[in-house]
């Protein structure tokens, strides 16, 4: 008779290995799908991104139909189809069933998933709670029919199962439909699918979104530019990222005969004449096989390329939205709520983490419609993905509630917490590799290089913010005193010349003195043959002056705008005009005006006019020309300011207060030899 098992004996017995797709069906909270709430946001998140992912690969315009129908209390129906390329027949099941399954976890470049688990937990969750398999339609332009599968996951072997097979004819060249049962509760508000949905459209404005709701309520986002986002390059693995058994990996998988051409061939930013310099450090042979380097030769390698002045990571892995798109996604998607100002949106230089490069955005609105009373509202996006959940735990949140927004013009208890006002702040940090807190990538991990990062860019939006409501105190002050001036001088003038007997005295020089600035009118009239925006420009100081004009008009709108009278100069790219105007008396006023052809998508707000060489505080209704234009002076305007010095000095007035220096920094782009 056998001796009985030993306890270790019982306990190995009951050893066995746990498949990655049965582990994350009894830790879902995991991938975000601990409530019924976050399981359909989660869902439809997934499907989302890999449809935009896979139409621009492929170079497509995206076009995502998103359909959320109710079947029971609490079971919904979750379908999303695109236009993307399709997906090989092959490769469906592993797409769709098997988790840690996908194209871009090895890829060193910015995408939206990467791990290979987003698409096929949901699935995985489907199938948990309702038993019913995934559907999938997929039809590739080369084939004539579409495929059409119905799978589920086999959770111990994590593997997938092919319920059902058939093809059918499909109205799309190409594209993809995934359909989804599951266990869900929908609700609005800013943690709902429409809200997920509004966000990936400001950030991702070349797709047009399309949500049905379960009620049969149809949202349309639809896309702001034709344009599509540069697609990131994949690019070598850094030393910089690199840890040891990292760099063991490389070393036994590389093809590369020789250990220098490794260095100089395999690894970013390591140059033929780096990698010497790396192997003498390391007392290693340029001629020696990668895969002979082991042990201890392999730590002095590292610590070698470790302390090598290396050329940093290459940013062409990284696809950022871009200031210009970043506004027009604003602008798109909050139309409806009118914001009064619209921040110049702020690009970070390109900065390393952990060797693996990244870049941060940041987008301010301010005013109009948005809520006053409440905290402003943080956009917070990673890789051009909207992150709804975890705001609290998330170095986005901290970076914001860490800066003392009193200074910039809003409400803030005690200097510190996400300030209160009528204002969005978004903020999109593109990456190689984002560190999230977990797997269900909804926050960003606190890291000081992009703690510092994000800061900087907060705080330059933040400037110009400041700069707006400033300028808006002056603005609404010099309108209110104009506003009493002409409605009581011109009564004291009536009342004073009848007691007296004298006739009513022009008001024009007193009124001139007094106000002392240059006040610009504009406005917006639609006829339905044309969009106009007339400009009434008048000389409320006591002196004649000429003056250079600018606008500046939406590049995408430029090229079709028609100018009263023509300008002296034009920039299409930059959406710039400029005017000389003729001499202006003292109340003396010139008319401009630009047309745009009906129903073009312009607002009065959105053409900034500024006048050149006068400060602030003398002008209504336009801003004095940024500092940063690369602008001239024409010599007619020299000679102008010339003549005007000379006529001042001439009359005995003080030329600190009526010489006309106003287009001292203007220009019209004269060339070096004008």
């Amino acid at each position: 008779m056998s001796p009985p098992p030993t306890i270790a004996q019982q306990l190995a017995a009951k050893q066995r290995e746990i498949s990655v797709a049965e582990f994350f069906e009894r830790n879902r909270q995991i991938l975000g799908y601990d409530n019924l709430q976050r399981a359909l946001l989660t869902t439809v998140k997934e499907a989302v991104d890999n449809s935009l992912d896979s139409a621009e690969e492929a170079s497509i315009l995206p076009e995502v139909l998103v359909e959320i129908s109710k079947e029971s209390e609490d079971r919904f129906r979750v379908a999303v189809t695109d236009n993307g390329p399709g997906i090989l027949r092959k490769e469906i099941p592993n797409v769709f069933g098997k988790l840690l399954y996908g194209s871009r976890f090895h890829a060193n470049r910015q995408a939206r998933g990467q791990q290979g688990i987003g698409i096929s937990a949901a699935v995985l969750y489907a199938n948990l709670t309702t038993a019913r398999p995934a559907r999938v339609v997929s039809k590739v332009e080369e084939e004539e029919a579409a495929h059409v599968l119905e799978l589920t996951i086999d959770t111990q072997k994590n593997q997938p199962k092919v319920v059902s097979e058939d093809l059918e004819l499909a109205e799309r060249p190409h594209g993809t439909r995934i359909e989804l049962v599951l266990k869900a509760r929908y609700v609005r508000g800013r943690q709902s699918p429409l809200e997920y949905l509004r966000g990936t459209a400001i950030v991702n404005p070349h797709a047009r979104i399309v949500l049905v709701e379960p009620d049969g309520g149809r949202v349309t986002f639809e896309r702001a530019t034709t344009e599509l986002p540069p697609l990131a390059k994949e690019t070598l693995p850094h030393p910089f990222g690199l840890e040891l058994g990292e760099l063991g990996y490389l070393l036994k998988g590389t093809k590369r005969p020789t250990l220098g051409e490794f260095l100089a061939k395999d690894l970013q930013g390591v140059s033929a004449r780096a990698a010497r310099e790396v192997l003498a450090q390391a007392r290693l042979k340029g001629s020696a096989a990668p895969g002979a380097v082991q042990g201890e030769a392999q730590e002095r390698l590292l610590e070698a390329l470790h302390r090598a002045p290396l050329l940093p990571p290459s940013a062409s892995g990284l696809s950022p939205i871009g200031a210009m798109l970043i506004k027009r996604g604003l602008r798109n998607v909050l139309g409806e709520l009118r914001p009064e100002f619209f921040a110049p949106p702020v690009s970070r230089p390109p900065r390393v983490r952990g060797g693996f490069p990244f870049m941060v955005e940041v987008g301010l609105v301010y005013g109009g419609g948005l809520p006053s009373e409440q905290p402003v509202q943080i956009l917070r996006f990673a890789n051009r993905v909207p992150l709804l959940f975890q705001q609290g735990a998330c170095a986005i949140t901290n970076a914001i509630a860490s800066m003392d927004w009193r200074r910039y013009g809003l409400d803030q208890k005690g200097g510190s917490g996400v300030p209160v006002g009528p204002a969005f702040i978004l903020v999109h940090v593109a990456s190689t590799k984002i560190p999230f807190t977990s797997e269900a990538k909804e926050a960003v991990a606190e890291d000081p290089e992009l703690d510092k990062e994000i800061t900087l860019a907060l705080q330059a939006a933040a400037r110009h913010l400041r700069t707006h409501l400033s300028r808006k105190s002056r603005r609404d002050f010099a309108g209110e005193k104009f506003e009493i001036i002409l409605r009581i001088l011109p009564k004291l003038a009536e009342k004073t010349s009848h007691l007296l007997g004298k006739p009513i005295p022009d008001l024009t020089p007193v009124i001139t003195r007094i106000m002392d600035v240059v006040n610009v009118e504009t406005q917006l009239v639609s006829d339905g043959a044309a969009v106009r925006v007339p400009v009434e420009v008048t000389n409320y100081t006591p002196r004649a002056r000429v003056l250079e004009m600018f606008c500046e008009i939406p590049p995408e709108v430029m090229a079709v705008a028609r100018f009263e009278p023509a300008p002296d100069g034009t920039e299409m790219e930059l959406g710039r005009a400029w005017w000389t105007l003729p001499k202006l008396a003292p109340n003396g006023r010139t008319q401009l005006a630009i047309a745009f052809p009906p129903r073009t998508d312009i607002e009065a707000s959105d053409i900034d006019w500024y006048i050149a060489g006068i400060d602030e505080g003398h002008l209504l209704g336009a801003d004095p020309l940024p500092g940063d234009w690369d602008v001239r002076l024409p010599r007619t305007i020299v000679e102008a300011a010339e003549q005007a010095a000379a006529e001042a000095a001439a009359t005995g007035e003080s030329p600190e207060e009526e010489v006309d220096y106003d287009a001292a920094e203007a220009s019209a782009h004269a060339s070096e030899e004008d």
